[in-house]
């Protein structure tokens, strides 16, 4: 799903690459299992310690959504293959989830992993934990930490979802996207999902209703 933010990249018709704010995706890659040690390592080279690791195999099960920190090669071999790993980047302990339906775009805050200092570069375990941002969207409204969080510019976010909707040719889908502690205007998406679980979001009754019947009518414009 990711790769879809290079083809926006490289598209020259995307709008928002002249906006102020800049967008990557966390270097990656793929530990299947099957690799020997030198491809092993020589996958491993491309990323920086601490690492988020993923199943890459994803059936809806609670298992499939655990997810880890490793912070060096000594805790990632304690974790089974097949895995995504990811660039972990420190953002504050705020990750921004962004909402689609249609034309409709919502931008909410959720609580996410601490940063990490390079001291926890020893650590020989790997960290455990499941869908922290996963929460309802009343669960935190009315945390102080969260409420103060600055959101990202509103056209950046809007111009961003309409260049993913246009290039993943769908409508109902939602993204992760952080901010980079050193950098205001520096952002990444971590994630893409479709079809998400809209029943978080604000109010989701309203804007599922009116996204359907927007497609009634659209399809009734085309008889």
């Amino acid at each position: 799903m990711l790769q879809a933010v290079a083809e926006l990249q490289n598209a020259s018709s995307s709008a928002f690459l002249s906006l102020d704010a800049s967008v990557q995706v966390p270097t990656q890659c793929v530990l299947h299992g099957g690799e020997s040690e030198e491809e092993r390592l020589a996958l491993l080279e491309r990323l920086h310690f601490p690492v988020i690791a993923k199943p890459l195999l994803v059936d809806g099960s609670a298992k499939s959504h655990v997810m880890s920190l490793a912070f060096n090669i000594q805790s990632l071999s304690k974790l089974k293959p097949p895995l995504v790993l990811q660039e972990f980047i420190n953002h504050g302990g705020v990750i921004f989830k962004v909402y689609v339906a249609g034309e409709f775009v919502q931008c909410v805050r959720r609580k996410s992993l601490p940063d990490v200092s390079n001291t926890n570069g020893d650590l020989l375990e790997p960290v455990s934990f499941c869908q922290i941002s996963n929460t309802s969207s009343t669960e935190y409204s009315d945390s102080p930490d969260l409420q103060d969080i600055e959101l990202p510019p509103a056209d950046f976010i809007v111009k961003f979802a309409a260049g993913l909707r246009k290039v993943l040719s769908l409508r109902l889908f939602n993204f992760d996207i952080i901010r980079d502690v050193q950098s205001m205007n520096q952002y990444y998406i971590i994630d893409i999902n479709y079809f998400p679980g809209y029943s978080k979001m604000l109010h989701y009754e309203t804007v599922m209703i009116d996204f359907f019947l927007s497609l009634a009518k659209e399809q009734r414009s085309l008889m």
